[in-house]
């Protein structure tokens, strides 16, 4: 559980495919995530990290860092970066998973601001 300096903290999985994940691995995956959403934090259900080799030894630009954030009440937020160096493609995903959860979430709030908003509109004109 993370988060527990909160009121309400989120559940962290972080997996590998392709390879073995090392302590260090997992530690920097997690800590890097958790600085980005630790501000939307009672907003999150649990995330996971998923960490992919796709080629294996063969080398390449092939290494994923997919970012799945489960919020409550709405649809997970999924995002992935790919890098040739692992820890570069972990650091994109972070970013990229902070901008998309505050988008999503300032859409969310935004909604019923604007339908009350044209409600008291509408009954004010109507009076």
């Amino acid at each position: 559980m993370v988060g527990r300096d909160l009121a309400q903290g989120f559940n962290l999985d972080v997996r590998a495919h392709g390879f073995s994940l090392t302590d260090a691995l997992k530690e920097y995956s997690s800590d890097h995530l958790v600085a980005k959403l630790v501000k939307h934090a009672r907003q999150i259900q649990s995330v996971v990290i998923r960490l992919v080799d796709i080629n294996g030894p063969k080398g390449g630009e092939d290494k994923t860092c997919e970012v799945e954030v489960h919020v409550r009440a709405r649809e997970p937020v999924v995002v992935s970066a790919t890098d040739h160096d692992l820890r570069a493609a972990i650091d994109a995903a972070a970013d990229r998973v902070q901008s998309a959860l505050g988008r999503e979430l300032e859409r969310a709030r935004a909604l019923p601001r604007q339908r009350g908003h044209k409600v008291v509109r509408a009954q004010k004109t109507m009076s």
